[in-house]
């Protein structure tokens, strides 16, 4: 317990130092813009020319086809800010580009049936594309609950390389090695597009895993850990996805996707949990459909405070399968709303219901990535279903700034952005058991859980997020968490 107090006070006071020494760096700063305000102005506009800078590696298109506008269009002045703020946001959504600025003039040179002829400049900062994959992690992605009980036979340790904006094309190329608790390697391609106007999309992955150490079950909402020995391994498995994109808009898509998995299990894994895989199987194989709609209209992806998300997916395990035969159906939808100057609202609600015959391997579970709920991170609660509703609330101590660190010769590391947020949260959920000895195991399945805490969000560069904060849920339990990344 001494080392996880320490841990924490260590990442509480780092958060509190880097603050500081960037509110005290002799640099110069200036705070980023926020959305413009409406006006009434009932002149016409004609974008004529629009003019891009700054972008070294990317292909223009690929900004092009992130714009509410084109070239020819005709706007009416009132609308063009919306407009522009729109479309900067659309590209910062990209996470290709540290900053992004788009201006607009009259060409009073220029007259076109008595239109306001006007120019836009977009000017892009690149982002540092190829990324070195190194992270040490807990493999579900619980870190507070890793903290709590500090086991490096838990520890997922991810060795790779990622290029993003691959060929200047917003695609991705990756290939990623896990070993620890996984043993994982992966390859993948993505967003390739197969049309000019980057309306649809491919991408694949392929991964095989291999390990001995296997969460094998819960017990008083825990996960139960078994290590076997010897050349075979406790698990092995395979996984192939194609997914083709539709994206008839900017916020919204459409992705099909079509996969085949085999997973194998030693014979000591199904007589411990015959559920594993169910039934006592060993074995699990069959194709995976699954469709998922996606309507993103936040103002931001890492970090959202205004806009809505909404997504829901279909999943099939078992195509002409003999071994599997199982479904899946996800609800997520989140708001975010502005309430005041520096005061932001927000809430989600996420729901998904597997059938009864799901077995222990596939089915969800809170305190397992992404279902890591603030005041349960300590449990890990399976069931068939489960749902949660979380609620935020911020406040703005520190306003969106940018540092520039003229002494740094690297210009894209040399700007940094940060914020700082009050946030005070409340949290509910509820998961349904598979049946009445799961209940009997963990109590908190079929039981109410909720939970309410206060932190702090510190927002800065490369959309990081980190955040301390205290929490307590009504089962009596209490602790102070740390997080790299926004609760949703």
């Amino acid at each position: 317990m001494a080392i996880c107090v320490k841990t924490y006070t260590t990442a509480i006071v780092a958060a509190i130092v880097i603050a500081i020494t960037l509110a005290m760096t002799k640099t110069s700063f200036a705070q980023i813009d926020a959305e413009p305000p409406i006006v009434n102005n009932d002149t016409i506009c004609l974008i004529s020319q629009i003019n891009i800078t700054g972008n070294k590696k990317t292909k223009p298109k690929i900004i092009l086809c992130e714009l509410e506008f084109e070239s020819g269009d005709t706007v009416s002045a009132a609308r063009l800010p919306q407009l522009i703020y729109k479309s900067t946001t659309n590209l910062q959504k990209t996470s290709i580009f540290n900053y992004v600025t788009i201006t607009y003039a009259s060409d009073e040179d220029s007259l076109h049936a008595g239109l306001n002829v006007v120019n836009v400049d977009i000017n892009v900062e690149e982002c540092w594309y190829t990324w070195p994959m190194f992270d040490i992690s807990p493999h579900n992605g619980n870190l507070n609950e890793w903290f709590a009980h500090p086991d490096f036979d838990l520890i997922d340790y991810h060795i790779g390389v990622k290029r993003y904006n691959f060929r200047g094309r917003r695609e991705a190329i990756s290939i990623l090695f896990k070993r620890g608790f996984n043993n994982i390697t992966q390859i993948g391609y993505e967003n390739i597009a197969i049309d000019r106007r980057r309306k649809h999309l491919l991408s694949f992955f392929a991964s095989v895993q291999k390990q001995n150490n296997v969460m094998i079950n819960t017990q008083d909402d825990k996960a139960l850990y078994h290590d076997f020995e010897g050349k075979k391994k406790a698990f092995d498995g395979y996984e192939y996805h194609l997914y083709y994109k539709y994206r008839p808009s900017i916020d919204m898509s459409n992705t099909l996707s079509i996969g085949y998995m085999s997973a194998h299990i030693r014979d000591s894994v199904a007589i411990i949990n015959p559920d594993f895989f169910g039934n006592g199987r060993t074995e699990l194989s069959g194709l995976v459909l699954q469709y998922t709609f996606r309507l993103d209209k936040r103002n931001s992806s890492y970090y959202p405070l205004k806009g809505s998300f909404l997504t829901t997916t279909i999943k099939k395990y078992g195509i002409f399968s003999n071994t599997i035969d199982t479904y899946n159906l996800i609800l997520d939808t989140r708001k975010y709303w502005q309430l005041a100057s520096r005061q932001y609202f927000a809430a989600q609600l996420y729901g998904s219901i597997s059938s009864k015959s799901t077995p222990f391997h596939l089915m969800e579970a809170i305190g397992f990535k992404p279902n890591i709920v603030p005041g349960y991170e300590h449990n890990m609660i399976k069931g068939t279903s489960l749902s949660y509703i979380k609620t935020s609330y911020k406040f703005e101590i520190i306003r969106p700034h940018i540092i520039h660190l003229k002494w740094l010769p690297l210009k894209k590391f040399n700007k940094i952005h940060y914020a700082v947020y009050i946030n005070a949260f409340a949290n509910a959920g509820y998961t349904t058991p598979k049946s009445d000895d799961y209940n009997c195991r963990n109590t908190m399945s079929d039981t109410f859980l909720g939970a309410a805490g206060i932190g702090i969000d510190f927002v800065t560069y490369y959309d990081r997020v980190l955040s301390a904060f205290i929490t307590q849920n009504v089962q009596g339990g209490w602790y102070v968490g740390v997080g790299f990344k926004s609760s949703f």
